[in-house]
């Protein structure tokens, strides 16, 4: 169950933590399958750093359906979900499997790539849940994630008409010196710490943890693509879940 304090920190920033939300032998056993798959198709090794490429792999479908990952969905995570969306639809997999390998660039905020899973036609009775099946250390490729900036979005549509995805985000980063700032490889600000955008605290935050950690986020926060300047695969899950019509 979600503490006062940590449905306030959802509401304020649209993130929220759940440390040890399954168990770190549950989240070996998925990294286990993981590395099979990645071997099969990429003849990866986990001992082994010269077969780590390609940087982001794809096609990872086994992983995708491993049954190991009904584990994420445990009591914590049920929980919090039960009081966000009350009701909820239960998801056929654990969604779509994430892998950032080392690739020895230094570690920046990113300022392209910055976007919602979701569109505004209305406001989305889901929240996105992300999964970490590894501990990850900042600058590890943990996705990078504008806290507060589903709270701008949701103000930004009270003035306006236009609900089409892609123009809604790129006003949103346009309208703010702030988010202009973000999306500048010259930037003037540290997007790391905090700033107020039209009365709302931003920040960016990196999704960082241990094994087994789970993250819940609302789906108008803003999310990009970070380097992994780690030593260390970032592995993680992420899915949508909805509230059940």
């Amino acid at each position: 169950m979600l503490s006062d304090g940590q449905l306030e920190e959802f509401a304020r920033d649209g993130i929220v933590r759940l440390p040890g939300a399954f168990g770190a032998e549950d989240a070996a056993r998925m990294r286990d399958g993981l590395w099979r798959e990645l071997h099969e198709l990429y003849g990866m090794r986990p001992d082994d750093r010269r077969t780590w490429e390609p940087c982001r792999p794809t096609r990872l479908t086994a992983s995708k359906k491993d049954p190991a990952a009904a584990a994420i969905l445990g009591p914590a995570l049920r929980g919090a979900l039960d009081q966000l969306l009350g009701e909820w639809v239960e998801p056929s997999h654990q969604g779509q499997v994430l892998v950032t390998m080392p690739t020895g660039e230094p570690w920046v905020v990113p300022c392209r790539q910055w976007h919602t899973d979701v569109g505004y036609d209305e406001v989305p009775v889901g929240v996105k849940v992300w999964a970490l099946l590894g501990d990850l250390e900042a600058g590890g490729g943990g996705t990078p994630q504008v806290a507060g900036s589903h709270r701008v979005i949701a103000r930004f549509l009270e003035g306006t008409q236009e609900r089409e995805f892609t123009t809604v985000r790129d006003q949103v980063l346009a309208s703010y010196e702030w988010f202009r700032q973000l999306t500048r490889e010259d930037r003037e600000i540290d997007p790391l710490c905090e700033a107020d955008v039209d009365g709302i605290p931003v920040r960016v935050v990196e999704l960082t943890g241990s094994a087994g950690d789970v993250f819940v986020t609302h789906p108008w926060v803003l999310h990009s693509i970070a380097a992994n300047a780690r030593e260390t695969p970032r592995m993680m899950r992420s899915r949508m879940m909805w509230r059940k019509a």
